[in-house]
């Protein structure tokens, strides 16, 4: 056991509360239930003996708090940066908790945030606890077995053997770029939209998008990644990644689960599988340009060159389910005399 091991955690105080609360019916997370999320991912992290914990500082103080009512053996300390309550916050969180070695970071938050912390983290595995809104790259897991997952791998109980399956698995990305330049990442989706403006970034009408390119081809997904299970079912579980024109129909509409609560019947023009490592060229006409299911990019009134290309290294991410099914085999969580009480 790597009694030294360091694990991050950025718990993103402004996700699961954009505008698909007022347009569909998304989950409302309030930074009081990620207090209590983070708690017991403390209390799972010190059940597997991580004593080092380093973690993105914010205005609601969400991981000192989460701390407050416990009395764990964890050395808890705020990343020494300015917290200014933006993106840019949990890209240079992931960054610092790189260059310091943590073995694993926990994030809460949705797709985007979680796009944000892949740019950042190097090859330092993911424990994505869902606390967003279109939720594909994230998981909706319990705090407490996210924290025991996330400590087995960090302190080296747990690892990728080649008789076992894997703990800890690259999943892929998608690199936008734009006139030839690299612009940025996505973890889910490319999607480009009609409308010039970013406006509520937001995007959950068919009728205001162009074309979708899928990072890959997911069941129960939610979004406009949904579209690729729809599409292509014989297809789930291949690396193959999608591209989609929408509209005018060729004949062939689907029934998609757009944001929560929120279905809409999408007309397809056109789809077909894009094989990794490959390069597609969408139409470059004015509009914007949504990643992870938030626009972030504006296409010039003239037009541009926008490329999409999937990649299969991608961050890594924990096999929650795995670590934990390999940590009992290994006897990670056999007890003789200790009490453990101080946990609960």
């Amino acid at each position: 056991m790597n009694t030294g091991a360091l694990v991050g955690i950025i718990a993103n105080p402004a996700s699961g509360k954009d505008i698909r609360r007022l347009v569909a019916h998304g989950s409302t997370f309030d930074n009081n239930e990620k207090i209590n999320i983070v708690r017991r991912v403390l209390i799972g992290l010190a059940a597997t003996g991580v004593q080092r914990v380093a973690f993105l500082p914010d205005g609601y103080a969400i991981v000192g708090r989460a701390a407050e009512p416990l009395s764990l053996d964890l050395e808890l300390s705020p990343l020494p940066m300015e917290s200014r309550g933006g993106a840019d916050d949990s890209l240079e969180a992931a960054r610092r908790l790189a260059d310091l070695g943590a073995g694993v970071i926990v994030t809460l938050g949705g797709d985007g945030t979680n796009r944000i912390v892949a740019k950042g983290c190097g090859d330092v595995p993911l424990v994505a606890i869902s606390t967003g809104t279109n939720n594909v790259f994230p998981r909706m897991i319990e705090g407490t077995l996210a924290g025991l997952a996330a400590g087995l791998v960090a302190t080296a109980q747990v690892r990728n053997e080649q008789d076992q399956p894997a703990v800890v698995r690259r999943r892929p990305r998608l690199d936008l770029s734009v006139d030839g330049a690299p612009r940025e990442i996505a973890l889910v989706d490319v999607v480009t939209s009609r409308q010039s403006w970013v406006g509520a970034r937001a995007l959950w009408e068919p009728s205001q998008v162009a074309e979708v390119v899928l990072s890959g081809i997911v069941p129960a997904a939610i979004g406009f990644a949904s579209l690729g299970h729809l599409l292509f079912p014989a297809e789930l579980g291949s690396d193959a990644g999608v591209r989609i024109a929408i509209g005018p129909s060729t004949g062939r509409r689907v029934l998609a689960p757009l944001a929560p609560g929120l279905l809409r019947l999408v007309s397809i023009a056109s789809a077909a599988l894009v094989p990794p490592e490959t390069t597609v060229r969408l139409q470059g006409d004015r509009g914007t340009i949504a990643l992870d299911g938030e626009r972030e990019v504006t296409i010039p009134p003239q037009g541009a060159v926008v490329e999409v290309t999937l990649r299969k290294d991608g961050p890594w991410v924990v096999e929650i389910e795995e670590a934990l099914r390999q940590g009992t085999e290994r006897g990670a969580f056999s007890r003789d005399e200790e009490d453990y009480s101080e946990f609960v």
